[in-house]
């Protein structure tokens, strides 16, 4: 069994990889037609919307990562209860997303006028782009929970047929608008029908392919329990986690303004990409892991581990070392002299960054399957108060150079800490998970 589900796992990993590596290949060409297209105000502002909408998944109160989990174990153990897990979770995302949404778009001016410096010339464009980001939230929600249930299935060759069209119309969309002239807020319109279009499609295929499923309103609401216990602590680190990953570009754009914002974010997000490779292995590990933790040693556990971790670091090692070496340069080639000169040196510190990024990926998921995302989410809260006034004093002295070093110094703390839990977790004597009448107790 446990060959069998490493087996899976590495089919899937592959699914991922290549889901995620064809939309990359993609953004890599059509960026650089984005960002001379709209210029570099303006980019910065629709990359700072869309931070802003990754954000919004706080509202999600972790019921994404619970739903793949809970999908998979009831699977695993033929439950009926599989299409209550998938509608309640629908239902929840829905009526959160609405909440988060209608917040968002209310607060739109405030968004514009007192959190970032937009110019006053952009100041109507951008309530409008802060607005339709609003309507997109509950789309975007709605979406964790379709995907979720795919991915608890292990249909994973689906879940990357669908998001690699998806995923690439999201780099197509804004570069063919900006070549016909086309203004940020018709694309951003363009985007949130793509979105809706996305949950129609992926719900017609969850009907289809997940096993025991059936769209009907929930008989057994006491299945939302689990759900939310699980979720309750990934909910701290979805509040959290992206704060901290977004900070620099929040704190750039209120120091230095758009401009500064667009010439980081190009870069930061072209580096950032390359987690698409330990982030094809860990997703297609989570459920895997789920399924595992009831039937088998720790032994095999800290195998795959070990594995998990090599794999990562040899992967990622060297695509960094050429951007530490080469960055500038390549950036130059990619975005031109601009950019090159302005972020550099911010690069090759993000390379470093990645590679300690990546390979705490692998922890992180391992210390989900046991049951324990509380312990991430505490992590996240020390992060937090450590990381906001270094990057606050990193950016305001050093500007792009200073925010890159900020988020390279958080994560390398992050991967020590995530590091030293999971290999405690491996090591201890107890069950990866407490089971109670079939489901894992909820964290503490």
């Amino acid at each position: 069994m446990f060959e069998l589900l490493r087996s899976r796992t590495a089919r899937n990993s592959g699914f991922n990889l290549l889901g995620l590596a064809i939309p990359l290949l993609v953004g890599l060409f059509l960026i650089p037609v984005t960002l001379h297209g709209l210029g570099v105000a303006r980019f910065g502002l629709l990359s700072l919307s869309l931070t802003v909408l990754e954000y919004s998944t706080l509202f999600a109160l972790g019921l994404g990562p619970a739903t793949t989990k809970h999908v998979a174990e009831a699977i695993a153990r033929r439950e009926e209860s599989t299409s209550d897990i998938i509608v309640m979770s629908m239902i929840s995302h829905v009526v959160l997303g609405t909440v988060g949404g209608a917040v968002m778009a209310l607060l739109a001016p405030v968004i514009v006028d007192h959190i970032f410096s937009v110019d006053a010339n952009l100041r109507a464009e951008a309530i409008v782009v802060f607005r339709l980001i609003g309507v997109m939230v509950p789309a975007t929600l709605l979406l964790l929970s379709l995907f979720g249930a795919l991915e608890g299935a292990s249909r994973f060759g689906l879940v990357n047929l669908l998001r690699v069209p998806i995923s690439t119309l999201s780099f197509v969309i804004p570069a063919v608008g900006v070549t016909y002239g086309v203004g940020l807020p018709a694309i951003l319109s363009t985007l949130v029908l793509l979105r809706l279009l996305t949950c129609g499609v992926l719900s017609l295929v969850v009907a289809a392919t997940v096993p025991q499923h059936e769209w009907r309103w929930p008989r057994d609401w006491s299945r939302m329990r689990p759900l939310l216990s699980f979720g309750a602590w990934l909910s701290v680190s979805n509040i959290v986690s992206p704060t901290l990953v977004y900070a620099d570009r929040f704190l750039l754009g209120h120091v230095r303004g758009l401009a500064a914002l667009g010439i980081y974010s190009a870069p930061f997000d072209g580096v950032m990409r390359l987690l698409a490779v330990p982030g094809s292995l860990v997703r297609a590990m989570f459920p895997t892991l789920s399924a595992l933790q009831s039937m088998s040693s720790r032994d095999q556990l800290r195998t795959l581990y070990r594995r998990a971790v090599s794999a990562v670091v040899l992967l990622l090692g060297a695509p960094v070392l050429i951007l530490v070496l080469f960055g500038p340069f390549l950036l130059r080639l990619w975005l031109g002299e601009q950019v090159a000169a302005g972020a550099g040196a911010a690069v090759r510190i993000l390379a470093v960054g990645l590679l300690f990024n990546a390979a705490a990926l692998v922890p992180t998921t391992f210390i989900a399957a046991f049951g324990r995302p509380d312990l991430s989410a505490k992590f996240h809260l020390l992060e937090l108060v450590i990381h906001l006034p270094l990057a606050w004093w990193l950016v305001l002295h050093y500007g792009i150079t200073g925010a890159a070093t900020a988020w390279t110094l958080r994560v390398t703390f992050d991967a020590a800490l995530l590091f030293r839990a999971a290999d405690k977790l491996l090591r201890g004597p107890a069950p990866l998970a407490i089971v109670m009448n079939g489901s894992p107790a909820p964290a503490s």
